[in-house]
């Protein structure tokens, strides 16, 4: 069963502003794409659009969360993206140098072991590939998980470079979150 702060981050996950993100994101048509720690499927469906050309896998340890983006999937008719189930965590069933980015929602909440599915992450992704990570902004107190659960940008920039990734850019997507963006 889902924990109260991983529901919180599936609900806010629902909230925020899918285009503005996927606007955002240095993707292109033809990129294959990781969604770790997919939930619900909030942005599998407007990756595997922004990707027409390319592939999405959209992982998730928690099976619930897989047959509800299925469905999703299925609603929205697209056949670019796979939704399978990360039964090992940390280690993601992809291979080597095989992704060119990545996006992670909330991973310091959703998995038990965020530091290295993150660099596990790395490992599956091909030189200049990229990473966009979704995080609480640490001062908002509406909902979601405990202010000591949620991490300042620097601590989330520091955790992503000792990863092996190169830090990029950073946007603030709502009182609710932020995003920041990384390149191997």
């Amino acid at each position: 069963m889902p924990s109260k702060s991983n529901k919180d981050s599936l609900a806010a996950a629902k909230k925020l502003d899918i285009y503005h993100i996927t606007s955002l994101l240095p993707a292109m048509p033809y990129h294959q794409i990781a969604d770790v720690g997919c939930g619900e499927g909030a942005l599998s469906v407007p990756l595997g659009k922004l990707v027409y050309r390319g592939n999405v896998v959209a992982l998730d340890p928690v099976k619930k969360n897989l047959t509800n983006t299925r469905k999703e999937l299925k609603k929205a008719r697209l056949t670019n993206v796979k939704a399978s189930h990360i039964s090992e965590e940390p280690i993601l069933p992809l291979k080597d140098e095989t992704v060119d980015g990545a996006m992670a929602v909330f991973p310091f909440q959703l998995f038990s072991k965020p530091q290295q599915t993150l660099k596990d992450t790395n490992r599956c992704m091909k030189k200049g590939g990229w990473l966009s990570v979704i995080e609480w902004q640490p001062t908002f107190e509406e909902y979601g998980p405990a202010s000591k659960q949620r991490l300042e940008p620097g601590v989330l920039r520091g955790e992503l470079e000792k990863a092996g990734f190169k830090f990029y850019i950073r946007h603030d997507l709502s009182d609710m979150a932020y995003m920041m963006i990384f390149s191997k």
